[in-house]
């Protein structure tokens, strides 16, 4: 298991292997392999990998009958082989596996109780969320050279909210950095002209009959990796807590098209033991003034599809909507920019082809066996294709992206409005046409 799925290792005589996983196609490849048994702990070394990364592993043979495997990606040249196995590795570039030929191992939990009529409920709010947009580069804080803006949070023109709704998008995720505008020693109070602010958008998003998914952005330690002077790790938790009992009480008269979003992308440092621990107390704080709200709940380790299965959701609470981010395949989505590591990505063709489509679809239908086995619905919160990639590929991309998520049974929010992988030109208060087109087809 890696991430709560299955993953299916082969060892061929011929010195290729194949690696495949149910969720992520991101880890599933054929390549070769080179063992060393005489160094201590055995090396293995995988190669011609496609995107041209190495990795170089150490493997341990148990008397079980189990393989443990540890390895490290980069780029030839660069990447060094771990001494020890770490299976509990925080480095993005780690793979841990534990292989075993015992398919008891691999299992996945069943549901343990039957869902109440009740929890059609979370399903039916899906649905209302719909086709959206994540509404960002207004509160969350984010500016400099990818962005349209070098002051953060602009202003955004009220007529633009109703070109959202007018262009038939039914609902906007909305990035809100809250802890920038909170104290940072107790109660964390949040200011008061902030909230105003975020009144404001709300209003004009309701106003328009957009639903509106009000998130916890860019949040020290649990989202980013940095944390905060001043504010130690156990401080930032408490804050956490304390911000999310003062958005509750603040929102809780707010109708049922106002949604609660925990955490943006919950950071590998903190891992799924700690983030399940979260979700479990912030609903319950929630639910003391806020009962009836719908909640989303984002996946460990950077909100992704294929760590869906390490979530464990409390059994007695229904209401709630699963929200995973999809950018694959990487060095397309994210081609030419350096943070994402994607440089050599640029020039990257998205054709549509079955080649392409197959890995997508099967990492999809995995979210969806795993939202049928749950009875979870589920919202894909982020996707996109940044504008470094020709207009034709990143149309093409986001449309069938879009048919996925409808096919699947889910609701959508496109990242996003502002910014490099903006589908809207504010200079010129026009949108990309052709990304319109592949997100609302009825424009057309």
């Amino acid at each position: 298991m890696k991430d709560g799925s299955p993953v299916t290792v082969v060892f061929k005589n011929n010195q290729t292997m194949s690696i495949h996983s149910d969720a992520f196609s991101g880890l599933s490849f054929t390549c070769q392999y080179k063992v060393d048994s005489s160094s201590s702990p055995v090396a293995l070394d995988l190669t011609a990998i496609p995107g041209g990364m190495i990795c170089a592993a150490i493997v341990h043979f148990s008397d079980l009958g189990t393989i443990e495997f540890f390895g490290l990606f980069g780029a030839p040249g660069y990447t060094q082989r771990p001494a020890t196995i770490d299976p509990d590795s925080k480095k993005p570039e780690a793979l841990y596996l534990k292989l075993s030929r015992d398919a008891k191992v691999i299992a996945q939990k069943p549901l343990a109780v039957t869902p109440p009529n009740a929890a059609k409920l979370a399903f039916e709010r899906n649905k209302r969320l719909g086709r959206g947009l994540n509404l960002n580069g207004l509160l969350d804080n984010n500016s400099g050279d990818l962005h349209l803006y070098k002051i953060a949070d602009q202003p955004i023109k009220p007529e633009y909210i109703k070109m959202i709704a007018d262009a038939g998008f039914n609902s906007v995720r909305l990035p809100v950095t809250w802890s920038v505008h909170s104290s940072k020693t107790p109660p964390y109070t949040i200011e008061p002209a902030f909230f105003d602010k975020v009144d404001s958008i709300v209003k004009m998003c309701l106003d328009n009959g957009l639903a509106v998914s009000i998130d916890l952005h860019y949040y020290p330690y649990i989202n980013m990796s940095e944390g905060e002077k001043g504010v130690t790790f156990d401080e930032n938790i408490n804050r956490y807590y304390a911000l999310w009992e003062q958005i509750a009480e603040h929102y809780k008269d707010y109708p049922p098209e106002v949604y609660f979003d925990l955490l943006n992308e919950p950071n590998i440092e903190m891992g799924a033991k700690l983030w399940n621990e979260l979700i479990a107390k912030s609903i319950k704080l929630i639910r003391k003034t806020n009962p009836g709200r719908t909640i989303i709940i984002g996946t460990p380790n950077l909100g992704q599809s294929w760590t869906i299965g390490l979530l464990d959701l409390p059994e007695n609470e229904w209401n709630l909507i699963v929200q995973i981010h999809y950018y694959l395949p990487h060095l397309f989505t994210h081609q030419g920019l350096a943070y994402a590591r994607a440089e050599s990505g640029v020039g990257t063709k998205w054709a549509g082809t079955d080649e392409e489509k197959r890995p997508l679809i099967r990492d999809f239908n995995y979210c969806t066996k795993w939202s049928k086995t749950q009875f979870r619905p589920i919202n894909l919160g982020e996707f996109g294709v940044n504008e470094k990639a020709d207009i034709v590929s990143r149309a093409r991309y986001i449309k069938f992206i879009r048919e996925l998520a409808e096919k699947n049974g889910m609701s959508f929010h496109i990242w996003g409005f502002r910014e490099i992988f903006r589908v809207f030109d504010e200079e010129t208060g026009k949108w990309h046409q052709p990304v319109l087109n592949a997100l609302v087809p009825e424009q057309q």
